[in-house]
């Protein structure tokens, strides 16, 4: 068999089974997690997942195939800048795994682009989303990293990025109980078209090693957060409820009446 063909049937392979290329890249079988989010067709997808569950890897897979074909856009979505450059790095990682024959016209470290029409770009979202200004995403992929500690205000000026044939995927752990990324979490009866997918560190026999050790160096209410997938109220709890718990006691309450019995 020759390398052409060779490289055509396994492309092809990959394609239409994305989660073999995510076996290839990482080493090790995906989670169902990992299967259900890059064999969706739906146009908005939600991800609620727990910290160092693999996110950032199974998108770069999912971006490193948009890249293959011509003239697709991934545009990458963060609150900052460096946290923007993580996922970047995913992607062009799994794109030199993939070693398709398709040379790089142009890389820095935000940007990606291909002799095929196809690039990916890094843009911090800030407070307003001002800096996605002119980009638009026709076909491929709009990702929002950490969509719940995005401001309301980007999502209100960068949603529309996402032309008829892309697809948005918001992918986060989670925040508090507000916000558009929890709004649309959610309220289904306001966004019906959503499919919600949660991967959860607690399910997963391969990180059962990582989450004795966070439980253990975690406060209850951050390993809640962090791996339950609980939501976090309006503020941050300053104490731990352990340690609230131990405050009170069950003996009956003293009255004053009763140090005086009896006394003349």
């Amino acid at each position: 068999m020759s390398s052409e063909l060779g490289l055509f049937l396994r492309t092809l392979t990959e394609r239409i089974k994305p989660e073999l290329l995510l076996e290839r890249v990482v080493g090790g079988p995906p989670d169902d997690w990992q299967r259900r989010l890059m064999n969706s067709t739906a146009d908005i997808i939600c991800v609620l997942a727990s910290r160092r569950i693999g996110k950032s890897t199974t998108i770069g897979v999912m971006a490193g195939q948009e890249l293959s074909k011509p003239d697709h856009q991934v545009i990458i979505l963060s609150k900052t800048l460096p946290q923007s450059q993580l996922l970047f790095a995913k992607i062009a990682y799994t794109w030199e795994r993939m070693e398709l024959p398709i040379q790089q016209k142009r890389r820095t470290m935000t940007e990606l682009h291909l002799n095929n029409g196809s690039s990916v770009v890094c843009i911090p979202a800030g407070q307003d989303g001002g800096g996605a200004r002119g980009y638009g995403v026709k076909n491929g992929l709009l990702l929002y990293d950490e969509a719940c500690f995005i401001p309301d205000d980007v999502y209100g000026s960068t949603l529309s990025i996402a032309e008829d044939n892309a697809r948005t995927i918001l992918i986060s752990t989670p925040g508090g109980k507000s916000g558009k990324f929890h709004q649309m979490w959610t309220d289904r009866e306001m966004y019906p078209e959503v499919e919600r997918i949660r991967a959860c560190s607690l399910d997963l026999p391969r990180m059962a090693k990582l989450v004795e050790r966070q439980r253990k160096v975690l406060s209850k209410h951050e390993f809640e957060v962090e791996h339950g997938l609980s939501f976090m109220g309006g503020g941050h709890q300053f104490f731990d409820s352990r340690a609230i718990e131990a405050a009170f006691t069950s003996t009956p309450e003293l009255k004053l009446g009763d140090l005086y019995a009896g006394v003349g």
